[in-house]
Order: structure tokens, then C-alpha cells, then sequence
């Protein structure tokens, strides 16, 4: 037992001095995060039961960190009038690194921030999310040690960060996050002006891009303006899935994409 201990004390010291540094210099003036499920990249597969734990315990760190007032899973509803003082947050599993005698492991992660109200990109990076020793997708612990680091990476990228400064979504480039309003033309007078759409996949995960823009993965619900749209769904071993989808005002309807493996 002895022969572990190192390990186990580098471990414990570098999660006892993140949420740390965290309480110390107090909340950061967020109202909500709204998590998305992450993806893998190519080469990676963590299942899906890991990517729900692994979205679930994010939420709660993130909380545990003051980086919001909440946090939640996407597809929960945010009121309008926060979502300018809100944040998504989309990522992707890279690669995993298991870990040795006086090293954790590392899941290296992609991640993305967003404003909740027009979906301007905040930042975007990538890092390390520590784990300890060997850790699988079957492990829960697996899922919190890396939902705590991934937390710690948000914490100290949004340090300094200020949502009003962001420059605004370029018109058109990529629609509404999840519960708000597209920000291309004018805003709408309510709900009825835009349609509601839900996409999904089986398998889940598959990137989705509508009009040429990337807006998270499956499963995701956007609103779009009327008129019609090119959606695309891709998903590593799969054939892409391409629709083109008429949409109305004040409607809401469910896109579901049946992903077939592709030809070898």
C-alpha cells in the first residue's frame, strides 16, 4: 500500500486545490451553463452510459465551483431574459491517457463555450481532464474525476471573461442554441416566430450541421427561422445523413436519423 501513496497524495492535492482557488476569488457572474453531451473523436470510444454521468457530474462541479448560478443539461429550457448572461458548453473526448505510479491518467479533452442568447463563440481549447490510474468507461469514478478536472479547465477559462464584450454571432452563421431565439434579422415577437426542431440519432452523438454551420450533436433541439434548411448528421463508421427541411413559423416537429454503418 505503501507504494501507492504518492500517487494518491499528487492525486489528492491537485483535486483539494482546484475548487480551492475556485471559493477563493468567488463567483464568476454567470447565470446558467448549459452542458451539451460530449462526442468522440475519431479513434475514441467512450460509451454513452460514461458521456451521461460524465454530463451530469459536470453540472454539478461546475455549480460546486461558482462558475454559474446553475447548470444544466441541454434541452432544458433557459428564460429568455438570462440567456444573454449564459453559456454553452459543447466538447469533445480526444484521447485517453492512462495513468502510471506517480502520474494520473489524462483524458484529454476539446472544449467550446458559447453565448446562450446568439451562439457567439466565447473560446475554444483544449486540455487535460485527470482521472486516476486506469480508469474505464464502466467506472463512475472514471466519470467524476474527469467531470471535476473538466470543470477546474472552465473555471479558469472563463476567469477575466466578460459576455458583453463578445462581439455578436455573425448573422446567419449558426442558429440558436438550444431554448432561444436565432440571432439573424430581427428579433422575433415570441415563440411563434421560429420553429422548434429536435433532432436525434441512433447512435447517439453524431455531429450535426445545418447550413453549413456546426451547431453541437445529437441528441439537440435548435430553433430555426422559416424556410428551408440543410441538415447534415455525421458520426465516425457511419454514412452521413443529409435532409433538407422545410420549416413554419410557430411549428415544432422531431428529425430522427437512423444512421447505417459505412461501406467498407
Amino acid at each position: 500500500m505503501k507504494r501507492f501513496l504518492p500517487f494518491f497524495l499528487l492525486l489528492s492535492i491537485f483535486f483539494a486545490a482546484a475548487p480551492l482557488a475556485a471559493k477563493d476569488s468567488g463567483p464568476l457572474p454567470f447565470n446558467t451553463i448549459v452542458v451539451k453531451h460530449f462526442t468522440n473523436a475519431n479513434g475514441m470510444s467512450q460509451s454513452q452510459d460514461f458521456i451521461n454521468m460524465f454530463a451530469d457530474n459536470l453540472c454539478k462541479e461546475l455549480v460546486k465551483f461558482k462558475v454559474s448560478a446553475q447548470a444544466v443539461i441541454e434541452g432544458t429550457t433557459v428564460p429568455d431574459a438570462v440567456t444573454a448572461n449564459s453559456l454553452v458548453v459543447e466538447g469533445k473526448f480526444l484521447s485517453h491517457e492512462s495513468g502510471g505510479f506517480v502520474a494520473p491518467g489524462k483524458l484529454n479533452v476539446e472544449l467550446s463555450l458559447y453565448r446562450l442568447s446568439d451562439h457567439a463563440l466565447v473560446k475554444t481549447w483544449d486540455g487535460p481532464a485527470y482521472f486516476m490510474t486506469n480508469g474505464d468507461h464502466r467506472d463512475k469514478a472514471y466519470a467524476e474525476f474527469t467531470a471535476h478536472s473538466t470543470a477546474a479547465l472552465i473555471y479558469q477559462a472563463l476567469e477575466g471573461v466578460n459576455l458583453s464584450s463578445i462581439p455578436p454571432a455573425a448573422p446567419g452563421a449558426s442558429p440558436a442554441a438550444p431554448g432561444t431565439a436565432p440571432s439573424s434579422g430581427p428579433a422575433p415577437s415570441g415563440p411563434d416566430a421560429v420553429a422548434s426542431v429536435q433532432l436525434t440519432s441512433d447512435p447517439t452523438g453524431a455531429e450535426i450541421t445545418i447550413d453549413g454551420s456546426y451547431v453541437g450533436s445529437t441528441p439537440s433541439t435548435v430553433n430555426l427561422t422559416p424556410g428551408t434548411h440543410a441538415i447534415k448528421m455525421t458520426l465516425p463508421g457511419y454514412a452521413p445523413w443529409v435532409r433538407s427541411v422545410e420549416t413554419q413559423a410557430g411549428e415544432s416537429r422531431n428529425l430522427a436519423a437512423a444512421l447505417e454503418k459505412a461501406s467498407q
